[in-house]
């Protein structure tokens, strides 16, 4: 009965100690596992459901409408605005500048006028000086009889100088010493020069777009007008 004794107190006492280990073994921690967020958002009942794909897609369409109405609104970009210009005419010949008023009151354009002075280049065709004065009016008879229009300048610096007329464009004048030295066989020299002359200028007092301008001056022939032209910011 002793031994019996003693062996049931050591079984107790070895449970007692095996327990107490088991219980004291920490547990093994499990590591996460990192995963990408879940696009999926968590709502309350009173929030409004999930949006959709397709509702995303109408979505972007109900912008570019919106857009399309503001730019109905504010008009098109400020690259796209049409260029607008305040013009200024200017011619020297009375009969020009009759000619411009005319055509602006065919438009209903409002314009204001004015004489001012101001220097214009021009270009003075004549024959160089014969050794006497009387070839010189020799000459001057001969060029009548071919009908040019001639006469002798009495000028010292000139003098004796066959004058054959003044032009204000080069083109014009080189025309005109052409003709003539056809005509007549002599030689005929060009003398261009600032002059100091009488000039009208007429303001357009409305903006201008090119379109406009470009059929305004459809309406004059400039070949033969001395125009100019000036497109000056409003």
């Amino acid at each position: 009965m002793k031994w019996l004794f003693l062996f049931v107190v050591l079984l107790n006492a070895g449970f007692l100690s095996w327990h107490s280990f088991v219980q004291d073994t920490p547990e093994k921690i499990k590591e996460s596992i990192y995963g990408p967020p879940v696009s999926e958002k968590i709502h309350l009942l009173s929030e409004a459901p999930a949006v959709t794909e397709r509702d995303y897609s109408a979505g972007i369409v109900s912008n570019e409408g919106l857009e399309e109405a503001i730019n109905q609104v504010i008009g098109p970009p400020a690259g796209d605005v049409e260029a607008l210009f305040c013009p200024r005419l200017e011619t020297e010949k009375l009969e020009d500048k009759k000619q411009l008023a005319q055509v602006l009151q065919d438009f209903g354009w409002p314009y204001q006028e004015r004489e001012v002075s101001g220097k214009r280049p021009k270009f003075w065709l004549y024959i160089a000086a014969p050794e006497t004065p009387e070839l010189a009016e020799t000459i001057v008879k001969e060029l009548a009889s071919k009908s040019i229009d001639s006469f002798v300048i009495n000028r010292a610096e000139m003098k004796n100088r066959i004058s054959l007329g003044l032009y204000s464009s080069k083109e014009r004048a080189d025309q005109a010493r052409q003709r003539i030295e056809n005509i007549s066989g002599y030689q005929v020299k060009v003398y261009e020069h600032m002059r100091t002359v009488s000039l009208w200028q007429v303001d357009i007092g409305q903006p201008v777009n090119e379109k406009n301008w470009e059929q305004f001056l459809s309406r004059f022939d400039l070949t033969k007008m001395m125009i100019k032209l000036e497109k000056n910011p409003c």
